[in-house]
């Protein structure tokens, strides 16, 4: 299956972006993966709120292929290792440039799963009181008061 990597570092390590690309093919091949191709600079981008007090970041983004889908918790816990990188994202490649309503729709009409229903009980009325006059009200409440010794 193949997926797409896309990370970010600060702009201060964009000197260091190719080592830090080194890194990312070496963890991603030795988790048995393959890459699709080289790395695509988006270059650098301003956050839409700061992150660990940066306000902009160096994007980047790689797509490779990896057989062992059970292999990608073991990258993104190694990617999350790399102090350089600040965050990353690994999605399906069939999955970039859809929108999120395409992907609702795609859901929406999937088969949905079998749910037993049980019979609705029979609804009760809900009885309404009649709400109290404010002149019954004070009368209760003088009937009240009198009543209390002092």
């Amino acid at each position: 299956m193949e997926y797409e990597l896309l990370f970010f570092t600060q702009v201060s390590n964009e000197s260091k972006i190719s080592g830090i690309k080194k890194d990312l093919e070496e963890v991603i091949t030795s988790s048995g993966g393959k890459m699709s191709g080289d790395f695509t600079d988006i270059g650098k981008r301003k956050f839409a709120h700061p992150i660990k007090r940066e306000t902009h970041g160096f994007y980047s983004f790689v797509r490779f292929s990896i057989e062992d889908k059970d292999k990608l918790p073991e990258i993104n816990k190694r990617i999350s290792l790399n102090e350089k990188i600040m965050r990353h994202l690994i999605v399906k490649a069939s999955e970039v440039g859809k929108s999120v309503s395409e992907r609702e729709n795609r859901e929406a009409n999937a088969p949905a799963p079998e749910t037993k229903t049980e019979p609705e009980a029979e609804k009760k009325p809900v009885e309404e009181k009649a709400k109290a006059d404010m002149n019954e009200l004070d009368e209760k409440l003088n009937e009240i008061l009198d009543k209390t010794p002092e």
